[in-house]
């Protein structure tokens, strides 16, 4: 749960990103994912969870419980929108709000909330509002 393990684990150096080393691109999603997480349980001291349909096709990272609700959670590396997995668990459960986090702005589309990468801590206190 600590992307500076994580990283010192597959022995990944800063420069490794500016350089665009393929070290970096083989684990970048790995480092997303593990830093989203490390901010989720400072944020909401809770345990994590994460949804994959009967098929296996469908995968969602985060499960977050808010006020009684229940907000799944696509985690993106970069600029991507397109969450097949996100659509998947609305198509199943019909939540209120579905939440994606990637390097774009933040910004309300519908049910989708993106917050950005930076923002992730933020999540909380953008759920009340």
């Amino acid at each position: 749960m600590d992307i500076g393990l994580l990283g010192a684990l597959t022995k990944a150096e800063i420069a490794m990103t500016a350089a665009r080393q393929p070290l970096f691109f083989e684990y970048h999603g790995a480092f997303v994912e593990h830093y989203v997480a490390q901010e989720l349980t400072a944020s909401f001291q809770q345990e994590l969870y994460y949804w994959r349909s009967r098929s296996g096709q469908a995968e969602v990272d985060f499960l977050c419980e808010h006020n009684g609700s229940i907000i799944p959670l696509e985690v993106k590396a970069g600029l991507n929108t397109k969450s097949k997995s996100l659509r998947s668990y609305d198509d199943q459960f019909h939540p209120a709000l579905l939440g994606r986090t990637n390097l774009l702005n933040l910004k309300k589309d519908g049910k989708i909330l993106n917050v950005p990468l930076y923002m992730i801590s933020q999540l909380p206190r953008l759920l009340q509002s």
